[in-house]
């Protein structure tokens, strides 16, 4: 074979490797939000999981509840926003999570970048809002459990961090959960130390928040969110179209924010 049909031979399969290597990734986000959209669809059903689990704790959230020095007052006390992402005056970004949903663990996946980038550059006030209504279907109180811990670590100042590496750690079986050493664990792996890790610790031994982690759940269903991951721009749940793929999400936000 001459070199220059070598060339091209190299060059054909240099154009197959990048065309595979891009299939794979448009993959990755067709999966992702294919499952977002089957939870979507389910939250018919996951809807009477959500009122059952409800029905058992309260009507209505219990303002007794101890709440996470780190979460947003004024009467979003079960949600979280980025620290130091103000965004005065821009979009608001509110995404509903529950940390044993697969179709969560997929979304942090492909879009954490993105929803970190639309914080750190404070292009939307970015809000987190923890449910845990998968506990309806699995034993162990495992989204509720993970959810509580998370305010252990808020209180800490880890939050962003203590998020990430739940979902990180996400077990293979949906409704496998973490046992409370893992939890504990994930603390310290992110960053807590010190006095404050005995703080973190002992407040996730006594499970201070879990009826703050109820409250959330208890929340998602007075606001008719139908599935996780649940996305709200300003409000308005995002349109499949919008949700399709980071870049399309980050577009939604920036348009949002030319009417601010």
């Amino acid at each position: 074979m001459g070199s220059s049909n070598k060339a091209r031979q190299r060059a054909a399969e240099a154009r197959a490797a990048e065309e595979s290597a891009q299939k794979r990734r448009q993959r990755i986000i067709n999966i992702s939000i294919g499952a977002v959209l089957v939870l979507v669809v389910v939250g018919i059903v996951g809807g009477a999981f959500i009122t059952s689990q409800s029905n058992q704790q309260a009507d209505q959230p219990n303002p007794d509840a101890a709440i996470p020095a780190g979460t947003i007052p004024a009467g979003q006390e079960y949600a979280y926003g980025v620290p130091k992402n103000e965004a005065a005056g821009k979009p608001v970004l509110e995404i509903w999570e529950d940390f044993q949903c697969p179709a969560c663990g997929a979304f942090e996946q492909v879009f954490g970048s993105t929803i970190s980038e639309i914080a750190d550059k404070d292009l939307a006030r970015v809000i987190w809002r923890s449910t845990s209504f998968l506990d309806a279907n699995f034993p162990g109180q495992n989204s509720q459990r993970a959810a509580a811990a998370w305010g252990c670590a808020v209180d800490a100042g880890k939050g962003v961090e203590f998020h990430d590496l739940v979902y990180a750690n996400q077990p293979a079986n949906e409704g496998d959960g973490w046992t409370q050493e893992q939890l504990i664990a994930f603390g310290e792996q992110s960053g807590i130390k010190g006095d404050d890790f005995s703080t973190f610790e002992q407040c996730v031994v006594d499970k201070t928040y879990m009826q703050w982690a109820a409250n959330g759940t208890i929340a998602m269903a007075e606001a008719n969110v139908g599935g996780t991951p649940g996305l709200f721009l300003n409000g308005e749940e995002l349109t499949d179209e919008q949700r399709s793929s980071p870049d399309a999400l980050l577009a939604a936000v920036r348009e949002a924010g030319k009417s601010q």
